[in-house]
């Protein structure tokens, strides 16, 4: 297989749909070699943040000097992105390379009389390969959803298990409570790991507490108050660091933008903390190096300031919550120019509720997903719900070429990450032809 032969053999992959449950992972690893089991994890579940506290802990592990592996989702541009060693995406030719043998596994799997894996399923395959053949000191997972049944749960138990923020969102597949959610959450917690738990609403909080305990598991809570923020700017944020638990670290820089990352860089510490009990050498100067330098595409992320455009992949109500936060921060006298686009399984409404009011304009975009709620749907969405007129527009470079350059109007796209992607490539190569 070619790369393009590649990557058309993981999206045809689509055709088996989501399969929630282990069962199938468990085989295809088996006729893998078992892979998984020479690796030491750091699985991260939640609903809001664990993307960010991943690459936090991942950046931070590899400026101290280990081999780490990334496993996130979903991509944002290009697929190799979910898969990262030491920070960098694979390359095609290991991409290539590692494809072939897991399609061989699941083509032998299948021969056998068992069901044929999912998209996810061969994904995760193939980052546990990957990780396998690179001999990562570490391997970060991040949960594609709830995590009890996700594919990523096959693994053994992880070093530390992390929780981030728990939200309403996948309702109909993890529950409709936050104590529901949690509990599907806080299922990679398996007896032998360390628990690093985000700062939680009380509901969610008691669940993984629990779980934690009857695991006799260890659990460390995050405290964002060990965090000051200091500053704002338009291109990073700076924290003074208050608490007991990382002697010498202090003032400090964070690349990455939003006041939600407060919450995730304390996530993101508290397993430092962890590490360090374990024995893993991790310096200040490592955790500043890497916090200053990180970067994560597509969350408040800025792409120009004249026009003025930013993209973020706020894709369910807490995301959308955390935006208008952000808007209210970062411009709180800009006019807001929205570009919109949803899946059709989030809570649409309410996300409505929350950003409609704050925009100028709207324009609406699909998403590139099959679930995705198409742009002239959403505009009679918007109208129903909102009573405010709204524009579809059918491609990205349509909404495109109606940006505002003036310099108080904020041009921001909102929504779906398979949305946001999409526009941040052709953004980038309209700029830069």
């Amino acid at each position: 297989m070619n790369y393009a032969q590649t990557i058309a053999y993981i999206e045809s992959r689509g055709l088996f749909g989501m399969k929630l449950g282990l069962d199938t992972i468990r085989i295809l690893l088996a006729t893998l070699g078992q892979p998984q089991q020479n690796l030491k994890f750091i699985h991260v579940a939640g609903t809001n943040g664990k993307g960010s506290i991943s690459h936090m802990t991942s950046d931070i592990l590899s400026a101290a000097g280990y081999r780490t592996g990334l496993y996130t989702s979903p991509a944002l541009e290009t697929f190799n992105e979910r898969i990262c060693l030491d920070g960098v995406p694979i390359s095609n030719d290991t991409l290539v390379r590692v494809t072939a043998r897991v399609k061989n596994a699941a083509e032998t799997m299948v021969a056998a009389g068992h069901p044929e894996p999912t998209a996810f399923e061969i994904e995760t395959a193939l980052a546990i390969c990957t990780f396998a053949d690179a001999r990562v000191d570490y391997a970060i997972m991040e949960v594609g959803m709830g995590g009890r049944l996700d594919a990523t749960n096959v693994i053994p138990a992880p070093e530390i298990a992390v929780i981030s923020r728990i939200g309403l969102d996948h309702t109909a597949y993890l529950g409709n409570t936050l104590a529901k959610i949690a509990g599907e959450k806080a299922a990679i917690i398996k007896p032998g790991s360390t628990v690093v738990m985000a700062p939680q609403e009380p509901e969610a909080a008691a669940v993984i507490t629990a779980t934690a305990q009857s695991k006799n598991c260890p659990l460390m809570a995050a405290n964002s108050q060990d965090l000051v923020p200091v500053s704002q700017t338009l291109k990073n944020q700076t924290f003074r660091y208050t608490g007991d638990n990382l002697p010498g670290l202090s003032r400090f820089d964070l690349h990455l933008l939003g006041q939600y990352q407060q919450e995730n860089c304390i996530t993101a510490l508290t397993v430092v903390q962890v590490l360090r009990a374990q024995g893993a050498a991790i310096s200040n100067a490592a955790v500043t190096s890497a916090l200053s330098r990180i970067t994560f595409p597509g969350r408040f992320e800025i792409l120009d300031t004249s026009p003025l455009v930013l993209i973020d992949g706020a894709h369910n109500v807490d995301g959308i919550k955390s935006f208008a936060l952000n808007l209210k921060t970062y411009f709180p006298h800009h006019k807001l120019h929205l570009y919109f686009g949803m899946l059709s399984d989030k809570d649409i409404d309410h996300a409505l509720d929350l950003l409609i009011p704050m925009a100028d304009t709207i324009g609406t975009l699909t998403p590139d997903s099959d679930r995705a709620l198409g742009a002239s749907q959403m505009v009679t969405r918007i109208y129903k719900r909102c009573h405010r007129k709204a524009t579809a527009y059918a491609t990205i470079d349509q909404a495109l070429d109606t940006l505002c350059p003036e310099p108080r109007v904020l041009n921001a796209f909102v929504g779906s990450l398979y949305l946001i992607g999409r526009v941040r490539t052709r953004y980038c190569a309209r700029r830069n032809p």
